[in-house]
């Protein structure tokens, strides 16, 4: 796992304005991308069957190590989407005060710019996390590829199965309400 950004609250604004390092402080884009790589995963049909076919715990290392992958190639971009996404949908000062504040209390500090913030990161970062996703299905494709089926324990692996359908949390996930 790639290390979280931090910075000293001088150094989250510079000359009265929110750093692109202070932005990041508050919204975790190590955090957010991996979790959405995750949750994209986990939303296709092929993710699941490819756990289930690695196993549930050798399935999680496997996509782990491709998240990881992923996230060290295209973090760079991801985090800039989400910075430009901050800086083009809250004003200037209240973004400044926001970044010295803890995480959780810029959350609420930004609340009504979320969805603003929101709909800006899909339009610039749709395509990347869609290109991603398919990235971290390739990695795990190919693992699932090299199980010898025939040494396979169904029964563990239907349980498995059970278990991605039922469990609150896969891969360190917490599922999310469906829509």
């Amino acid at each position: 796992m790639l290390a979280t950004t931090s910075c000293s609250g001088a150094d989250r604004i510079k000359d009265g304005v929110a750093t692109d390092e202070g932005i990041a402080v508050i919204a975790d884009p190590e955090g957010q991308y991996r979790d959405l790589l995750k949750r994209s995963f986990l939303a296709t049909q092929s993710g699941p069957v490819t756990l289930g076919i690695l196993g549930l715990d050798d399935g999680c290392d496997v996509l782990d190590s491709a998240v990881d992958a992923v996230q060290k190639r295209n973090l760079p971009q991801w985090r800039a989407n989400l910075v430009a996404a901050y800086r083009n949908n809250v004003p200037p000062d209240l973004l400044a005060e926001a970044v010295q504040k803890s995480p959780r209390r810029a959350r609420s500090i930004l609340q009504p710019h979320v969805a603003a913030i929101g709909n800006s990161m899909k339009q610039s970062s749709e395509p990347l996390l869609e290109s991603s996703t398919v990235e971290v299905l390739g990695a795990t494709f190919a693992a699932a590829g090299k199980v010898d089926k025939a040494s396979r324990d169904m029964t563990a692996r239907q349980k498995d199965l059970a278990k991605i359908r039922t469990s609150d949390e896969i891969c360190g996930v917490k599922r999310w309400q469906q829509q």
